[in-house]
């Protein structure tokens, strides 16, 4: 029988000290093998991380290095003053450790965005389009309930996102201002052996529904910032930028840099002729319809037109109902003309060859 271990000349005990990774870094493989076989050598990861490095309260807050395809790791305490491990220790399986404690903490926030609770600095929403909703957890909670330290930009934090976009039904996970948040899926999965559950005995009245939903809007506003509470409020909630704006829940001016279109686009019923005439349109901009689930890009009818192929009267005179945004990319939503235009003029587009193929919302 064989064991790998560092001995340790007349040890005194045995006790383990107390590591806190404050920050992870991976290196490459002959980085990170450069570091194991020399660890006094001065080494550029330690001189550029030195400010994670500390001893507090009998703890060793340290960086933690991984190796590009190793599993083991090394723990580096070298304070301020050393570009060389100063005070080190050589975990074996330290990347199965770190994922299975990012799982762990995965777990937890999927957990508290399904059992739809809050309390403390934990926050919770659910919208009302069935199934979905989300939560935002803060840093010092993660650190107080699983002793993870999460920071932006220490490593763990990029990880933590990957452990939670795998998860099934994660549809979003972003980080901002001390802050991890998710928007889940919250569909029942199929279980026959479920039980079903019972119907509410004491109904909502109109009243206790409106005030939950101003209740749930205003949460929303306190967490999220501009463009991620337009998505909060038009994509989960289901609110139309036109409601929106006479709520007040954001402004003109910010409705006008989230959606990327000028003030004339926000009005409403502006039509489709007149939107190719104004500047400040993103170049990005396709024509939608509620009824599909085809993308016509806004540039793309401009080189139709040009062409004069076509009889286009139709889609130019729709109007806009709606502005939906996919990653900065406005969606204008049509109405007043029939899906089947929308997916016409792609067919067309298609046959000329100046696209891949339709574009899915």
């Amino acid at each position: 029988m064989e064991f790998k271990a560092n001995p340790i000349y007349k040890p005194s005990n045995f006790q383990m000290d107390v590591w806190q990774v404050e920050k992870l870094v991976e290196l490459s493989a002959s980085e990170f093998d450069a570091l194991v076989a020399a660890p006094l050598a001065a080494h550029p990861v330690i001189a550029e991380n030195k400010k994670y490095m500390f001893s507090n309260g009998g703890t060793l807050h340290a960086l933690l290095v991984l190796g590009e395809g190793r599993r083991d790791g090394v723990l580096v305490m070298s304070e301020k003053r050393y570009d060389f491990v100063r005070y080190g220790a050589y975990v074996t399986g330290a990347r199965d450790i770190v994922n299975a404690e990012l799982e762990r903490a995965a777990d937890l926030i999927i957990r508290r965005c399904t059992e739809n609770t809050g309390g403390g600095s934990w926050h919770a929403f659910f919208n009302n389009r069935p199934g979905r909703g989300g939560c935002s957890v803060g840093f010092e909670e993660l650190e107080e309930q699983l002793d993870l330290t999460i920071r932006d930009g220490n490593g763990l934090d990029a990880m933590l996102m990957d452990t939670l976009r795998r998860r099934p039904g994660v549809s979003t996970v972003e980080l901002d201002d001390g802050c991890i948040s998710i928007v889940c899926d919250l569909s029942p999965r199929k279980d026959n052996t479920a039980v079903p559950r019972k119907k509410a005995s004491v109904p909502l009245t109109m009243k206790r529904k409106a005030d939950l939903f101003e209740n749930a809007v205003s949460t929303v506003c306190e967490i999220f910032r501009d463009e991620d509470v337009y998505t909060m409020l038009h994509g989960s909630f289901g609110l139309t930028i036109q409601e929106i704006r006479a709520q007040g829940y954001l402004s003109d001016q910010e409705l006008c840099d989230i959606c990327h279109v000028p003030q004339q686009v926000l009005e409403g019923g502006v039509r489709v002729r007149d939107i190719l005439q104004l500047d400040g349109v993103s170049e990005s901009a396709s024509l939608a319809h509620k009824d599909s689930t085809v993308l016509f890009p806004l540039e793309d009818l401009k080189k139709l037109i040009t062409s004069g192929q076509e009889d286009f009267t139709a889609l130019l005179d729709a109007r806009v109902a709606d502005i939906r945004v996919d990653e900065e990319a406005p969606e204008l939503v049509l109405e007043g003309v029939e899906a089947a235009e929308l997916e016409r003029l792609h067919d067309v587009l298609e046959a000329q060859g100046q696209t891949m193929g339709p574009a899915m919302g």
